[in-house]
């Protein structure tokens, strides 16, 4: 029997279900209608147990039944906001109406004693009543209600993938049955080979981070990988101990704030949902706090969020201090509040406040009121003490920020008896200051509650590897001279000794080179060209950190000039342009080129919103102190680094190109973030990724890497793929070389897993680096792999999504071989030739053997028509004697030059290239009559069906050639009556030719791949 989906993954989910306590059923044996969404008999038997007064009321019992499947079948007018509305009923926190007209809170699920629930998993379940009948994979139920939908795709076929799965969820099942996700939970695609899960209304793309893997944070991602990595991540996600809390606390929506947003459904991440529950734990065992230390960029900021619910909506916590809790999160930033205070929004969370001052924060403190209070640290200042209850939880974050000087001592002093918990990316550790003895735990592994490491997080796609580009920005030195010039100096202005050593002292400050004018000028031009060469083309924006406020101005202008000269313009041929982001005081002292860029906090959010928006032509961020840390900008592919920094605030700087971001235009996602660094901070970046290690077998390196090691490992790849084609020619791009080097990667084998998974990642580091000098002696090679590649790629995953991950790429290839686009007025019939014109007339001549004085360039009058004269005299000799057609087909072409060299002589060059061939052909056409080579003749006789017959010879196998004839006979009529005027720029037209000629070559049993193909299609193309 062969492998199939049903047969393996899904048979494993299934049985790894009822290992964790769901009852399994086949689809068919549910006790439901087709039609129906939730299974009504066991959800009314949940809904009596956990309600027992409704037993003594059906009618209210019915009205309760009946609201929920209005609420389902609204899932036709918007899945988001319908599963929003049944996620508050699920919960326990929607008022059903009674029959007598009162709002009753009724319970649908036990979250607290688990065991009190039905939970059922059933496989191939079919729901009917829209288009056509659709059967779902697998389908985890909790007393009736679809909480998970699975669809599996078979493990064994590499053109499949967890991506197609996830597209039939997304782009049917939810199109055509929303009804069904009314009440879900999340939906989990997999091939066996990877997991995914997500909310509902998620797109499915193969580089996702919203289709997000599970597992648990004490796995090594280099050792729990694929088949092992599955089964971990559905025995830990698809049981109820973390479904229901999920349910319960941890899903959250944002609303659309305008008519460009949706609203979106939040769910989780693993490190984020392992730490919720660690945070909810040690409350409850009356801990202190304690330190999750989660890789730069991985969400920490939702993960307070989650915790804030989970605390605020866990009665044990309330039972625990005899009241409801107050949560304090804390964020170093405005727009960290706001956003967090967005995820509060969802109906049925627990009561929010974010206080506009201090005065309001210090108020609403000593209240006491429960509840959750998102603020700034800032509002902390001068609050003195103002509640000494023990329920208070304060969740920092950035807490290796908040920690320090005054505002630190603050929040501690106002809430002395709260629990205290930290989130960072940043730990750190010296003799002055530690996260870790500051907010750890003791009683945690070398002071770490949770640790998420930024190896797990690239290696799960929430965060991207940083690619460390050196520069060397060299000059020399006169120091004699310079001496001289400052001993003259001193002595001009009567300076002492001790003044001479304090303005020497202050001349050799670092600020005296990078503010040379012409460093800046030279350091900005690289600036601009290497965004021009690797980000621009990506749809991507840049950060630029300068050394002071003073040169973040001279950089804001050097690379305005330089965008003007360069006339970089965005695709709609707007000026990029340059934003500044610094403190700016507002008094009279500030020098007056400085407040130009004084900007109130909503032009500052107006400023970030610009430069987060792919269309927007704000390109540039230029920034010394601020946005160098907590700015969470996607779209910023590449940080241009001009200013010394150490330890954390260095990591947090260079950390903020590797969030994972998908232009919206061209679908093409971010694989790596830049840091070009202009100052020579190589070894004290090294330092600042590894950060302080709590462990002494931690690694030193970690997701730093340096441009020419990612160069050297492109080189160590390749030749290791190249192992499995040893012993064949890779400058050998026939159909015989092809066909061998598939018999080295056969189908369902090893080895075409090896080179598929191998050339992937070869790929990705090409056009990450493409064109680093190091890459151009491999570039035959490379290519040759990649013909390989494109004949054995895996169909679906591959072709869906290729434009999508080089289309952005490609087409800025295109336009920047564009060159010269314009109008163009007529030239005149007599021209002076330049001297690659010059060049290609003696070439004829010295094809027909003419001598000096008849040389065409000597008569400058008519070039055009003196040549085609000079080649026809030769001609003419020639037909006087044959009536071969070689000698017809030659004049003909000869008179269609004429009539263009009459009428139109646009582009000189391009008329004499042609005239030389046909000179050429001439030639040839005089030596095949003496050889008596009529084979020769008759390619001549029809260019293209001769250049056809050559292709196809030197491209089928041995044993074919006699009907080569044939073959071309009908390529030369399927291509003369498909190919019209202008087809090869009509994408229908392409795609027509395309068809009908493979539909050719597989007539005759030859590859419609590869070699043969690809250059009888460039041929059609450029001749028919």
């Amino acid at each position: 029997m062969g492998w199939t989906e049903a047969s393996t993954i899904q048979r494993s989910l299934l049985e790894w279900a009822e290992e964790a306590g769901w009852e399994r059923l086949q689809g068919d044996d549910l006790p439901r209608d087709e039609h129906d969404v939730i299974v009504e008999d066991w959800a009314r038997e949940a809904l009596l147990t956990l309600n027992p007064e409704l037993v003594y009321d059906p009618e209210s019992a019915d009205l309760v039944l009946h609201e929920l499947n209005q609420a389902v079948l609204d899932a036709h007018n918007g899945l988001v906001a319908a599963n929003e509305r049944l996620t508050v009923m699920l919960r326990g926190d929607h008022s059903f109406t009674t029959i007598d007209g009162r709002h009753v809170p009724r319970r649908l699920i036990d979250f607290k004693d688990l065991d009190n629930n039905r939970f059922t998993v059933a496989d191939e379940v079919t729901v009917n009543g829209a288009t056509k009948p659709r059967r779902f994979d697998i389908v985890y139920y909790v007393n009736g209600f679809p909480l998970v939908v699975a669809e599996t795709k078979t493990p064994v076929k590499h053109q499949i993938s967890w991506v197609n799965a996830a597209k039939d969820l997304h782009d049917v099942y939810e199109e055509e049955y929303p009804n069904f996700f009314a009440t879900n939970v999340f939906n989990v695609a997999t091939e066996g080979l990877e997991l995914r899960m997500a909310p509902i209304r998620a797109v499915p793309d193969p580089d996702s981070e919203i289709w997000a893997p599970w597992g648990s944070t004490s796995d090594d991602p280099k050792t729990v990988t694929g088949p092992a990595r599955v089964e971990r991540a559905a025995r830990l996600l698809l049981r109820p101990e973390t479904i229901l809390p999920i349910l319960k606390d941890l899903v959250m929506f944002r609303h659309a704030r305008d008519a460009s947003e949706v609203d979106i459904k939040f769910l989780p991440r693993y490190p984020q949902f392992e730490a919720a529950l660690a945070i909810q734990a040690k409350v409850l065992a009356g801990r202190p706090g304690g330190l999750i230390w989660h890789h730069q960029g991985s969400g920490k900021t939702e993960l307070m969020a989650f915790a804030a619910a989970r605390l605020l909506r866990d009665d044990a916590v309330t039972e625990k201090f005899g009241s409801a809790p107050t949560v304090i999160v804390i964020a170093d930033r405005k727009d960290l509040v706001r956003q967090t205070a967005e995820m509060f929004e969802t109906a049925g969370m627990p009561r929010m406040s974010v206080p506009r001052n201090r005065r309001e924060l210090h108020a609403l403190l000593r209240s006491g009121e429960p509840g959750v209070v998102i603020t700034t640290v800032h509002k902390f200042a001068e609050a003195g003490h103002l509640n000494n209850r023990s329920n208070i939880v304060v969740l920092v974050d950035e807490a290796h920020r908040s920690q320090e000087g005054k505002f630190g001592d603050a929040w501690r002093a106002a809430v002395p008896n709260a629990k205290f918990f930290g989130a960072t990316g940043t730990a750190i550790e010296d003799k002055d200051r530690s996260t870790f003895k500051l907010f750890g735990d003791p009683d945690d592994p070398d002071f770490v509650m949770s640790r998420y490491t930024p190896e797990q997080s690239i290696a799960d796609g929430f965060t991207k590897p940083v690619i460390v580009e050196g520069r060397s920005v060299g000059f020399n030195l006169d120091k004699e001279a310079l001496d001289e010039a400052f001993d003259e100096l001193a002595a001009e202005e009567g300076l002492d000794e001790e003044e001479k050593v304090f303005l020497s002292g202050k001349a050799s400050h670092i600020e005296t080179i990078l503010s040379n004018p012409e460093r800046v000028t030279v350091v900005c031009a690289d600036i601009v060209d290497h965004f021009l060469t690797y980000v621009a083309p990506l749809g991507q924006k840049a950060q630029v950190v300068a050394y002071n406020q003073r040169l973040v101005i001279a950089y804001t202008r050097a690379i305005e000039a330089e965008l003007e000269r360069r006339a970089a313009v965005m695709p709609d041929g707007r000026l990029r342009e340059v934003g500044v982001v610094m403190h700016v005081a507002d008094s009279k002292e500030t020098p007056k080129e400085h407040k130009k860029y004084l900007l109130t906090p909503e032009q500052e959010e107006a400023l970030k919103r610009r430069f987060k928006k792919v269309d927007d032509p704000m390109s540039f961020i230029v920034v010394t102190a601020k946005w160098m840390t907590g700015f969470n900008a996607p779209i910023e592919g590449v940080l241009y680094l001009d200013k010394p920094a150490k330890d954390t605030n260095l990591f947090q700087t260079i950390t903020r190109p590797n969030r994972p971001w998908k232009n919206p235009v061209t679908g093409q996602r971010k694989d790596f973030g830049r840091v070009v660094d202009y100052i020579g901070l190589a070894r004290a970046i090294g330092k600042a990724v590894v950060g302080p290690k709590v462990k002494d077998d931690e690694e030193d390196e970690l997701n730093v890497t340096d441009a020419s090691k990612l160069a050297g490992k492109f080189v160590t790849d390749l030749t290791r793929l190249l192992h499995l084609f040893d012993g064949i020619d890779t400058s050998d791009s026939s159909f015989e070389s092809l066909a061998e080097a598939h018999e080295r990667i056969p189908e369902g084998g090893a080895q075409r897993t090896e080179f598929i998974e191998t050339y992937v990642a070869l790929q990705t580091v090409w056009e990450f680096l493409d064109p680093h000098p190091m890459l151009r002696p491999f570039k035959g090679q490379y290519f040759w792999l990649a013909k390989v590649y494109e004949s054995i790629r895996p169909k679906d995953v591959s072709k869906t999504f290729l434009w999508t991950r080089l289309g952005a790429k490609t087409t800025d290839l295109i336009h920047g071989h564009m060159t010269d686009v314009g109008v163009k007025s007529m030239p005149s019939k007599t021209v002076t030739l330049d001297a690659a014109g010059l060049a290609l007339v003696k070439k004829i001549a010295e094809q027909l053997k003419l001598s000096e004085r008849q040389t065409p360039e000597s008569k400058s009058d008519d070039v055009y028509q003196e040549v085609l004269d000079s080649i026809e005299a030769r001609l003419r000799r020639r037909l006087a004697d044959t009536e071969s057609p070689a000698y017809r087909s030659l004049a003909e072409r000869i008179e269609k030059l004429r009539a263009k060299a009459i009428e139109n002589v646009e582009d000189s060059l391009a008329f004499l290239e042609e005239a030389l061939k046909i000179a050429q052909d001439v030639v040839a056409a005089d030596r095949a009559a003496e050889q008596g080579d009529q084979g020769a003749l008759d390619r001549l006789a029809d260019p293209k069906r001769g250049a056809l017959t050559q292709i196809v010879a030197e491209n089928t196998p041995p044993g074919l050639h006699k009907i080569v004839p044939d073959i071309v006979s009908r390529i030369d009529s399927i291509v003369v009556e498909v190919a019209y005027a202008g087809w090869s720029a009509s994408d229908a037209g392409d795609k027509r030719v395309r068809r009908e000629l493979r539909s050719v070559l597989k007539e005759y049993s030859l590859p419609i791949k590869g070699e043969l193909f690809d250059r009888t299609y460039e041929y059609v193309r450029e001749n028919y």
